[in-house]
This record gives structure tokens, sequence and C-alpha cells, in this order.
């Protein structure tokens, strides 16, 4: 006797709708998109009970004749293919036919619809996919859709769904991804009797943005546009320092359809590249366009997932883009309310500061006009920024008894110092390739030896010294390893001494250091001696900077054969000027001409800040001038 046998239709059409209606959040999205691909212009979605009790979705969209509104209801019945080669050019929402005989066998299902040059419309009811009644109905022209009693008939699937909120906010969120996607469209989302959403249509995202997220991510946005290789990207994305702690907030959607696609999330990463912190996320909106045929849309039930038929490039054009944005991008501004102190902007920007105790000097016995001396202007010369000279090579005194010097004794500008820049012949190939970013500040004063204060034609400036060193080493590093030709011979080799640990895996791993630029031979059992290094570090850095990138390797032990930036990042931190270091105007000078060299210069490579601006309009707003 035969074992195999046919389900009866009941039996599969439940099994059907366990693939597409996962909870009361899938029938919302397969709803709204029958109603996105009928051309609505406006969509209402009503909630009783977290979409246990009730669903409805309203829209005034093409609507359907007494014909279709009976052949909805079969299995696989669509309008949107005709023949095999429509499944590889799909370019609606839906497409299949399974989800409205899927819901309706789960659910107590009443249809109403009228096409707009039509004086009646019709209405269907379903309960748990049995056929109850037909008829004419009056109605306005669109669709309305209302699923009572979901899994009514299916009580163990209704016994597994979460909380109402935690349902309900499946449901937001569905809202949201679909509205976003579709900003021509209005949205209005009822709650129980409360609106919950409600966004009119607009030629405009930014509003919508603002609506679901916020004025503050919204201001923390850039506009992003680029076209590559059939590919176009557009949306938003997050400036410099704005990050989430999870990638909730990484929304794409792909010719309109919202997409969950691990190729993307790797471009979004690459594209940011050292910029964040690990385990932040910034925020990013992207819409992709690209030819249905280079995509497979029908991988998943839901059609949340998709699979590119050209993965690499997806990822790279992404990266391209994202990278591109960032290094145009200006450096950020911090905004200052009246009562913040100091203190409170810095940590705003994820800066440490700690203020040493320093004695004030009591003023009894000075009158108001004495108190403070006046400098004549005759009297006050800047200094000229000198951007030719290499961080930490000079030996000057410190820049703030050099400026009170200057003050007290100068009567006439101080001349230039008599130093040589770089010809173009002999400047890094990077340097004379890439346009500079704008870093020509005034340097004014150092603060707690860790922050250097600058004017600019905009504001005030503060640079960390440590954060901006690390940038500019981690660049040179990764420089290094992205040109074949990176290595200078040393007319002095280097020799350093390892432990036995470190020589094994020195050994083992060696084409990573020889991809940087370090030429190393061994000699002896504990010791190696460097020949030649990356070409855009000094011979200073050699010694130190070789053996704490072994140090970072080593701790990382995550090796995949190319070069680790975590690594890179981790060693370019132990090198850098440090907090408290004090350095010589020279060298703040030389500090600020190499990160404007860098392609990133306003992140260090671990996502915190290099530089914050103060606008002259917010510290007008602070001193009572506006």
């Amino acid at each position: 006797m035969s074992k195999i046998r046919i389900l009866p239709e009941d039996i599969s059409n439940r099994i059907a709708a366990g693939e597409v209606i996962e909870r009361p959040a899938s029938v919302v999205k397969e709803l709204i998109e029958n109603s996105i691909d009928a051309n609505a212009t406006s969509i209402t979605v009503h909630i009783e009970k977290a979409g246990k009790k009730l669903i409805s979705i309203t829209d005034n969209g093409d609507g359907m004749d007494e014909d279709d509104t009976l052949l909805c209801f079969e299995p696989h019945a669509t309008s949107k293919i005709v023949s095999i080669e429509d499944i590889d050019n799909i370019a609606t929402m839906g497409f299949r036919g399974e989800a409205i005989p899927s819901i309706a066998s789960i659910s107590r299902f009443r249809l109403r619809t009228r096409q707009p040059d039509l004086l009646e419309g019709y209405e269907v009811i379903v309960e748990g996919g049995k056929f109850i009644s037909s008829s004419p109905v009056g109605c306005a022209p669109g669709t309305e859709m209302s699923i009572r009693d979901l899994f009514f008939n299916t009580p163990a699937r209704r016994k597994f769904l979460r909380t109402d909120n935690t349902e309900e906010k499946h449901i937001t969120d569905i809202v949201c991804q679909l509205a976003l996607a579709n900003s021509h469209i209005s949205f209005e989302l009822v709650i129980d009797g409360v609106k919950a959403i409600e966004t009119p249509a607009d030629s405009s995202l930014l509003p919508r943005i603002q609506t679901f997220f916020g004025k503050t991510m919204t201001n923390s946005l850039l506009p992003i546009e680029f076209e590559k290789a059939g590919i176009k990207v557009s949306g938003y994305i997050a400036r410099h320092g704005y990050t989430k702690r999870s990638r909730k907030e990484q929304r794409s959607f792909l010719n309109s359809r919202p997409i969950e696609s691990q190729a993307i999330y790797r471009g979004i990463a690459n594209g940011y590249e050292s910029l964040v912190m690990k385990g932040c996320y910034p925020p990013v909106i992207l819409f992709l366009s690209m030819d249905p045929g280079r995509v497979d849309v029908n991988v998943h039930p839901a059609k949340r997932e998709v699979r590119f038929r050209e993965m690499g490039l997806v990822s790279g054009v992404i990266t391209e883009a994202i990278h591109n944005i960032l290094r145009s991008a200006s450096v950020p501004t911090v905004a200052v309310a009246p009562e913040l102190q100091l203190n409170s902007i810095l940590n705003g920007a994820s800066i440490n500061y700690t203020p040493q105790h320093i004695e004030q000097r009591s003023f009894q016995g000075f009158d108001q006009k004495t108190a403070l001396p006046e400098i004549r202007p005759e009297e006050y010369h800047p200094i000229p920024v000198d951007f030719t000279t290499d961080v930490r090579n000079s030996q000057s005194e410190p820049f703030v008894e050099q400026r009170t010097e200057q003050r007290a004794e100068q009567s006439e500008p101080p001349e230039k110092e008599d130093v040589q820049p770089e010809s173009p012949e002999t400047a890094p190939q990077a340097e004379a390739e890439q346009a500079p970013a704008d870093l020509s500040f005034e340097i004014l004063a150092f603060l707690d030896e860790t922050y250097i204060l600058a004017s600019s034609d905009s504001g005030l400036v503060i640079i960390d010294q440590h954060a901006a060193h690390e940038r500019i080493l981690f660049e040179r590093l990764m420089q290094s390893a992205n040109v074949a030709t990176a290595s200078q011979k040393l007319l002095i080799p280097v020799t350093i001494d390892l432990s036995r640990s470190e020589i094994n895996f020195l050994k083992k791993n060696s084409e990573i250091f020889l991809d940087l630029g370090f030429e190393v031979e061994s000699f002896g059992n504990n010791t190696v001696i460097i020949h030649a290094l990356p070409a855009a570090l000094t011979a200073d850095d050699a010694a130190e900077l070789f053996t704490d990138l072994l140090s970072c390797l080593i701790d990382e032990e995550k090796l995949s054969g190319r070069v680790d930036k975590a690594a890179i990042a981790q060693a370019a931190c132990k090198k850098a000027v440090k907090a408290h270091d004090k350095l010589t105007l020279e060298e703040a000078q030389a500090l600020l001409h190499q990160m404007g060299q860098c392609s990133l210069p306003y992140s260090c490579p671990h996502g915190r800040p290099t530089i914050i601006s103060i606008s002259y309009k917010e510290l007008e707003k602070r001193f009572g001038r506006r």
C-alpha cells in the first residue's frame, strides 16, 4: 500500500501560510505591498489587539473587478507574472500570488474593492480558507481588506506570538520600512484607536526620516548619490562619529523593496572602515537601483533576503559611494547651549577631559580698568602657520612660552623660518594625487597639553592631538599596505630583540609585514634586522612601530591572509602622541599639515573625532551677541 499521499487543500494552505505569515506584521507587510502594486497614493492601517483581533488595510488604488475578487483567493493566482522570463525581471513588490489565500486560510477575511470607473464594488468573505459569500457592495474606490481573529484555527501558532507590545513594534517597523521606500505615498497607522504614524506624501524623504527617527539623526545625515557599473546608490548616510549600538537603523532598499543583504552590510562596513568603533553601527538609509535581472528576489518566502549575481561588485560600489561622501564631508560642528560648560561640550564629542586644578590668583586690589591690560592692534602679531616641519622633530620651546615672549618683545611680525617645502618630485605620491583637506587653522594655544586650540574662518577649532596622530600613522601604514613599491631602504639597519613566540609568529606570517613594506631578516635566535620599512614612515618609527604591530597581530589571532586593520589601528594608537605630551608650535603645525593629507582626517582609526568646531554663531550666542 502506498505511503505517499497528496495533502488536502486546507492542510496545504496552512503550511503555505506558515512560510509567509509568521506574525501579524507579516500580514501587514504583504497587504501593504499589494496596495503599492495597485498604484495607491494613500494607505491606512488599523490594528486592534496587536493585530490578533483586527488588521485592516485600506487604499485608494486601482481596485478589482468581480472576477478578480474571486481569483485572488486561489493559490498562486497573480497578475504580475505571465511567462517564465518574468521571474528573472520582477519589478513589483509581490509576484507569487500566495499571500491572500495563505492569510485567508488562518483568519476571517473580508475583501471589499471597487474600480474607480465602476458604480459599485464587490465583497467577498472567506473564513479559514472556506468561501462564505460574494456580493455587490457600495464602497469607495480602491480596496479594503479586513482580517479578524488571526490564527483562530491554528491555536499553536497563536500561542507562540510574543507580547502585544512586541507585535505592535514589529508592525510599526514594517510600516516605517515601506513608508521610507515610498515617500510619494501617504501612510497612516492606527493602533487600538490611537494614531501612531501619519506621514503625508512628499517628494523629499527628509521629513519622513525626521518623523520616524527624530531631528538629531536627521541632522546627522549626509545625502549620497553615486552610480557605477549600472548600480545607482542614493539616500542618506551618517556623518563622522554618529553611530548606534545596533544595525537596526542600517536600512537598505533595492528597487524600492526593503531588503536585507550581507553584501550591502559589508559594503557599508568597508565604506566607514576605521571611522567606527567596534560594536557601533552608523545609521544609513540606502536605495539601490539596478536591473532586476541582476538580482534574485525569490530566495526567501517573505522576500526579506535577496541574492545578487555580482555580490562583490555591489559591496564595492556601496563602499566607494560612502567613502567618497565621507572624504568630502566638512568638519563636524558642535552646537553649544548657553548653559553648557566646556567639559560638557567635550564629553558630547566623546573627548575625555579632566581639567587640572589651578589655584586662581586673587583680583583684590585691581579695579575694573586695570584688571585686563589693553593690547593695541599694532602690538599683536599672529604667528603664521608653517606646515613644513615633521611632527616630533623640533626641539623648540613650547608655543605658549614663545607667544608670550613675542607679544611682549617684538614690534614687527616674526619672519618665517627658512624651511624649504617638499618639491612635487619628492612629495609622497598619494599626497600629490589627493586633494588635501583645508586645515589651514591659526594655532592659538594648547589646552591641558592634550588639545590644540585654533581658529578657522568659521570659528574655534579643537584638535585632539592623540586622535589626530593616530589617524596619520594609520593611513601611512594602510597606504604602505596598498602600494606595491612601498618600502624604503635604511642606511643603517635597525636591530630588534624579540621573544621566541614573536619570532615564531613572524616566521609564519612574514608576508604580512612584507605587504606593509617591512623587510625583515633573522639574525640569531631572538634577533631580527629591519632593512627596509614603509615609505611613509621615518627611521625613528621603525623599531617601536614594528614591535607594536607584531604584538597587536598576535593578540588579534584572526588572520585571514590580509592585513588586519584593527591591529594596524591599535599599533598606530600605541605609537601616536599621547595626551599630556607637550608639543611645540612646529610639531602642532606639522600635525595639522599631515592631517590635511589624510583621506579621512576627521576621525581616528577607532571612530573618535579628531577635530570639533564651535562656530562663531554659537560663540556669539554664548556671549549674548545674538
